[in-house]
Formats: C-alpha cells, sequence, structure tokens
C-alpha cells in the first residue's frame, strides 16, 4: 500500500534540489568529483537498506509493515527476545528512528520515493494499529510489537488482570516527528500531549515518571497546557518519580516540535519550563548541573551511601554530574535551538552553559575523560565506596567516561554560539577520538590525522558540522575518511554492524544516516537529509518472571560474538 508524499515535509535544501535539478542526488554547484564519491555512499545506504527491505520486515504471523528490531548477521534471523516458555520476535518502532530517517534522506538524495513510502507504511500501520486508547504508542524501552503473536510484549506482560498493562518510557529517543506528522497531523499531536499527561505527576512543579500508564489519564486537547506551574518552585525535591533527563529531554523535544509543527505556544512554555528545571539544579560556582532535578527517597540512596565523605557538600542522586547520561540531550536542546530560531535560543544558551561547565571542572586531558562529580565539583571519581548501596558494592569507585563522546557535542555548539572555549574543547576531544589536531578557530595549527582508523558515525557528523561552521575543506576530506572505515569496518552483507565479528545488530543503526548526511555534503545539499539525533535505542525486559530486574537487549543480543 502506497501513500502519496507530501512535499512539505521535507526539508528545505532536498525541495530546492528536486526542483533544480529535476529530481537529479547533486546540487546546482556541486563538484563531480565530490559527486562521484558521494555516489559510494549512496550506493551503500542503497544495498543497506534494500537489505532491511526485503530480510528485515514483519513477515511472520500476519505480514505488517513493520521492521524488526535486528537481525542475525550471517543468515537474517530476526532477534528474539526468551521471556519464560515465550519468543518473542522485537519489532520496537521508537529502536527505528534512524532508521525511518534514513529510508526518507535516501528518498530526498535520490528522488526514489520506494524508501520514504516504506517509512511511511510503518507508520501509518502503528498509528492505526498500536495505539493506546489515551493516545501513545506501543513502543519504548519496555514494551514492543511481537511479529510472531501480533500483540505486545514486554514488561508486565506475565501480570494478572488489570495490573497487566504495558509501561510506556521514551529515553532519548528523539521521535522522527516530521515523518509522523506527514503521516497523520491528528495522531502526532495527540501522541505528544498524551506523553506528558500520561508521565507528569504534579504540573506545579514539573514532578514526573519516566513510566507512564497508556490506559489513563483520557488523550487530552490543548487544554493539557492549562495547567499551573509555580515559577518559585524548588528543585530537588522529594518526588514522586525519577526525573532523569533522558525521558525530560524527549518531553521537551517532543513539545518543542508539537511547537514548530502546530504552533502550539502551550507546548512551547512548557518545554521551556521542563528544561528550565534542570537548568534550575546549575551549581553557581561550577555551572554544573544535574541528570535529574528531584529525589524520590526521604532520605536519598545518595546520601545513605557515601554522603559522609562529603560533609560540606549537597549529596544526593540528583545532585550528582553524570557525564555518560548528557551529550544526548544537549544535542537535542541544539537541534531545537537550530529548528526554533529565536523562539528556541533558550534551548541554546543551556546547552552552550552546560558544555562550558563541563570543559572546566569535568574534562581530564591526561586520561581523555569526563569525570563523574558531585555538582559542586567534588571528584567521586577519586573516591571508593565506604558501604554496599545502589551505586555498587563497597569498594566501588565511580567511572569516567570517554571524553570523545563530547566530540559532537562541542563540533555543534560552536557552529551555533562562536565562543572561544567550546572550539577549545572541541579541538581537545577531536584529538582525544583520534582524529588528530583540527587546529585553532582561525585555521592554524591544523593537523588531522589522515590515516585514521576512527569509524564512529557520530564523529563522522561532528567533522561535517566543522566543516558546515568553517568551510575549511580538509575537515570534509577527513569525514569522507571516517566514512570508509565504516564502510570497510562496519558494513557487511549489506548490514551496518557494530563492528568485526558480531552476531547481531540492529536495522536500525547511525552509520547508514551518518553517511547520508556526508553524502549530501559532497554533493552541496547538507540540508536535504533528516537531523542526526544520536538517539538511543533499547529495550529492557526481565527474562523470567521471577528475575528480581530486568536485562537489557544490549546486554544480551547486540554484544555477542559469532565466536563466543
Amino acid at each position: 500500500m502506497k501513500f502519496p508524499r507530501s512535499q512539505s515535509a521535507l526539508p528545505l535544501g532536498a525541495l530546492l534540489s528536486l526542483t533544480l535539478a529535476g529530481c537529479q542526488p547533486s546540487g546546482p554547484t556541486a563538484d563531480p568529483a565530490d559527486v562521484a564519491r558521494a555516489q559510494v555512499f549512496i550506493d551503500a545506504v542503497r544495498e543497506n537498506l534494500d537489505t532491511i527491505l526485503e530480510k528485515g520486515r514483519d513477515t511472520y504471523h500476519q505480514p505488517t509493515p513493520f521492521f524488526v528490531d535486528g537481525l542475525e548477521i550471517e543468515t537474517y534471523e530476526p532477534v528474539r527476545w526468551h521471556f519464560d516458555d515465550h519468543v518473542w520476535i522485537l519489532s520496537d518502532l521508537a529502536n527505528q528512528q534512524d532508521l525511518l530517517r534514513s529510508l526518507d534522506g535516501l528518498s530526498a538524495l535520490t528522488g526514489d520515493d520506494k524508501y520514504h513510502d516504506a517509512a511511511v507504511e510503518t507508520l501509518r500501520y502503528a498509528f492505526d494499529h498500536i495505539r493506546t486508547k489515551n493516545g501513545l504508542l506501543l513502543w519504548g524501552g519496555h514494551v514492543c510489537y511481537d511479529a510472531d503473536a501480533d500483540e505486545w510484549c514486554g514488561r508486565r506482560y506475565h501480570w494478572l488482570g488489570k495490573k497487566r498493562s504495558p509501561i510506556h518510557e521514551l529515553k532519548s529517543c528523539y521521535p522522527y516527528y516530521e515523518l509522523m506528522w506527514e503521516v497523520d497531523r491528528d495522531a502526532t499531536a495527540q501522541f505528544v500531549r498524551s506523553f506528558w499527561a500520561a508521565h507528569i505527576r504534579d504540573w506545579s512543579n514539573l514532578d514526573f515518571d519516566r513510566h507512564g500508564g497508556v490506559d489513563h489519564p483520557p488523550a487530552p486537547g490543548r487544554e493539557v497546557w492549562d495547567h499551573e506551574f509555580d515559577e518559585n518552585s524548588e528543585v530537588f525535591f522529594q518526588s514522586k518519580g525519577r526525573t532523569f533527563v533522558n525521558t525530560g529531554s524527549d518531553l521537551y523535544f517532543g513539545a518543542g516540535m508539537l511547537y514548530l509543527l502546530d504552533d502550539d505556544m502551550g507546548a512551547l512554555a512548557w518545554a521551556r519550563r521542563i528544561a528550565g528545571r534542570y537548568e534550575a539544579t546549575r551549581d553557581p560556582n561550577t555551572g554544573l548541573r544535574g541528570y535529574q532535578y528531584s529525589n524520590l527517597e526521604k532520605i536519598d540512596r545518595a546520601y545513605r551511601q557515601f554522603g559522609d565523605l562529603f560533609p560540606n557538600s549537597h549529596v544526593s542522586e540528583a545532585a550528582i554530574f553524570d557525564p555518560h547520561g548528557l551529550p544526548k540531550p544537549l544535542m537535542a536542546q541544539m537541534l531545537l535551538s537550530e529548528k526554533l530560531g529565536n523562539e528556541g535560543s533558550q534551548f541554546l544558551k543551556w546547552a552552550v552553559d552546560d558544555l562550558v561547565a563541563i570543559g572546566h571542572h569535568a574534562y581530564d586531558p591526561e586520561n581523555a575523560s569526563m569525570k563523574t562529580l558531585l555538582l559542586d565539583g567534588s571528584d567521586l571519581t577519586a573516591v571508593a565506596m565506604p558501604r554496599d548501596g545502589y551505586f555498587g558494592p563497597k569498594g566501588t569507585v565511580f567511572a569516567s567516561w570517554p571524553s570523545e563522546d563530547y566530540f559532537l557535542c562541542y563540533a555543534k555548539a560552536w557552529g551555533l554560539d562562536s565562543q572561544p572555549f567550546l572550539w577549545e574543547m572541541a579541538r581537545n576531544t577531536a584529538r582525544d577520538a583520534g582524529l588528530g589536531d583540527i587546529g585553532a578557530a582561525d585555521g592554524t595549527g591544523m593537523a588531522l590525522n589522515r590515516e585514521t582508523i576512527v569509524d564512529n558515525p557520530n564523529h563522522l557528523v561532528g567533522l561535517l558540522a566543522l566543516y558546515r561552521a568553517t568551510d575549511r575543506r580538509a575537515y570534509l576530506d577527513l569525514a569522507e575518511k571516517v566514512g570508509e572505515n565504516i564502510l570497510a569496518h562496519r558494513f557487511e552483507k549489506g548490514l551496518f554492524t557494530p563492528g568485526p565479528g558480531y552476531r547481531y545488530t540492529r536495522t536500525s543503526r547511525p552509520e547508514a544516516l551518518a553517511l547520508l548526511h556526508l553524502a549530501a555534503t559532497l554533493r552541496g545539499q547538507p540540508d536535504a537529509v533528516p537531523d542526526f539525533t544520536d538517539g538511543n535505542a533499547y529495550f529492557a525486559c526481565e527474562l523470567k518472571s521471577t528475575d528480581a530486574d530486568y536485562t537489557f537487549d544490549h546486554e544480551v543480543i547486540y554484544t555477542q560474538r559469532r565466536n563466543d
């Protein structure tokens, strides 16, 4: 079944190129040599998406337009989750946002609508068949569609009676709202409003829970934004839910996108408010802010476990700077700032303030890492836990995180706000990533590693951000080298993979979208493909109904090696 493509949903660059070039893939001023080099990457992405269209669709029991979440690389068998005596073929649309964007992007570059149409068919079927009665979707971290049984699966699957209800959870997912809007405007607007209604516990201080119900409250309209917010409400309060920024960022990203698509001023106001809650946790001296803005327990679990080690500090889970958890929410804020223009300027300021504080206080150049800290700068990586607790057994030390994971953030931030320190940190993190020396902001001192073995799609996109901001060809050439490395190390049997030797891979991976961005830039059409969001993909569920806790799919499926 085919659905007509709405050109109004295409990025402006794609519309211009299709108009001026008669659906030819290159821009009017593209160098023919660049066009030829770009074709290598487009051909690889086409092979990848053709493979997924052939091998990765739901052809089980009653076939649907859905895609399975992953495939065994050598056999193309779908990944399966074993729960008690059940075997589920996972199809989680929330995990497939890179795939949807790649399908749409390939059509935008080539003029072949079959890829776009496949993405549209998937979303249309989702709105028609896995919408909940309160306007959400059966997707996310704890629930997905079982392609074998044609029903939902996930946490609470084995529960009885009214308690047998799916859990809605998004953490740094950042759905492809533009395409959702093209497919069904009403359902998309309803989803965003229901997302907020199902997760917010107290609108006056924006207490929320990462888990939302799919039955209640009833699906709201624009009146969902009519609640009162207390501008003077404190942070670090005792909450009913855990206000993690990975879910918080999906809330503000969704609301910001609803304003962009539907001119919903209420959505924009609340997007700013919830992002501002994290801003309110910022330490006045260091500028660091928390991963959450509230604490669930009356006596916080961080304070119980190691608070006595820092008698002069505010110790709580909400007062911990977690370097692992912030790059994706920071990218979401910067994307909103780009999309919303002046209306999004506050999101950019907050993201830049974060990146400056992180660079000054968390960055460890000797170890090429970002430290875990208390918000006042106290170093949690320098002490061992004095007792057992949530953060690990006695003797546990908080981990640092590779600083290279921030390269994309700093590169993008400098293109939006040219503070010298942002460039300094882009330079530091690029070097830590193995890309060599990007030089000073004026272009002097450049010593790029042209023999790099880096094959990280985020680093490729970071180099494209530098090229876009400076017009220095060397960054584009190095991005092309990273793209070549991706094809050499992460492309096998038509599938993008985590690397050589893995048994399984996701059908939706960032490599395809990154290579489309590279190809579009080489063709002189940098805006012709959907945004690179660096979103998250995961499914977390018990393996047995008697398990005390859940397990992640990347722990039991996507880390498997063929020789294990």
